[in-house]
């Protein structure tokens, strides 16, 4: 792991503002507040700005997650484990990590440790994770909701994740025709998934297309699951039509709605 104390290392390290020298002061900040404010500063601004990650990415990640181990504050850890999941699921293999490096000047020493330090945090997570599934009853429901992608990514299941920040509001989901790629927009309604040809926002006279909740056998227990153990009660009623099927307006194929929306991210 690359320490505080080697600016010069993190000096080399891209961000959205050039380099990341001042990442490891504000890491230091953090470590001995345990302030909010700067756990969202680093990940939102420096680690994860606008939905990209960057070289400092890697090199701060485990710097997180060592302050979370020391820490007993329960709602500081639960708000940067559900934060830290939506930051790793575009981190989701080896090749990918080695291009993250491609054009630097870090050498492979350098390179070497960030990249194995990143790697052994990865476990550390799923650790963190599964320790804390039973103090997500603190949560309210929009952060049980993230809390979700952090546990999924544990289980590898970084795109069945990204569902989840894409649709991060629970209000509306996007299924894209697996046979045309054909949109059906898809509506929460009270905990009732409606599906839609047109964009409901702009036709509201339309009608509502069908979603079969009786012919899927598809097995949705890895959701179902930490769903329930969470206990995330806004996602809990649309589980049945993740399940289900419906009929393409377009090609007329019927399709698994989750299997839809996968296609849509």
């Amino acid at each position: 792991m690359i320490g505080l104390e080697e600016v010069e290392i993190w000096k080399k390290l891209s961000s959205p503002f050039g380099n990341s020298e001042e990442i490891p002061q504000l890491l230091l900040q953090l470590s001995k507040t345990l302030d909010k404010k700067i756990a969202d500063e680093i990940i939102w601004e420096y680690v994860y700005h606008q939905g990209s990650v960057y070289e400092n990415t890697l090199a701060t990640v485990p710097h997180l997650l060592k302050i979370i181990e020391s820490s007993n504050n329960l709602e500081f850890n639960l708000d940067v484990i559900a934060s830290l999941g939506v930051v790793l699921i575009d981190l989701d293999n080896d090749s990918y990590l080695k291009q993250i490096f491609q054009d630097n000047s870090l050498d492979e020493n350098e390179k070497n440790r960030i990249q194995s330090a990143f790697m052994n945090s990865i476990e550390t997570f799923k650790k963190l994770v599964i320790h804390n599934l039973q103090n997500t009853n603190v949560l309210d429901e929009e952060s049980k909701r993230f809390y979700l992608i952090s546990f999924l990514v544990t289980e590898k299941r970084h795109k069945e994740a990204d569902i989840f920040k894409t649709f991060s509001s629970n209000d509306e989901y996007i299924f894209v025709c697996p046979n045309c790629e054909e949109e059906t927009f898809l509506w929460n309604e009270e905990g009732i998934l409606n599906a839609y040809s047109q964009d409901p926002v702009t036709n509201k006279n339309q009608k509502k297309l069908k979603i079969d909740l009786n012919t899927s056998n598809i097995n949705l227990e890895w959701l179902e699951k930490p769903i329930k153990t969470i206990n995330i009660n806004s996602l809990k009623p649309l589980v049945p039509y993740f399940k289900g099927d419906i009929e393409c307006h377009n090609c007329n194929k019927k399709s698994n709605v989750l299997d839809g929306i996968m296609n849509s991210i």
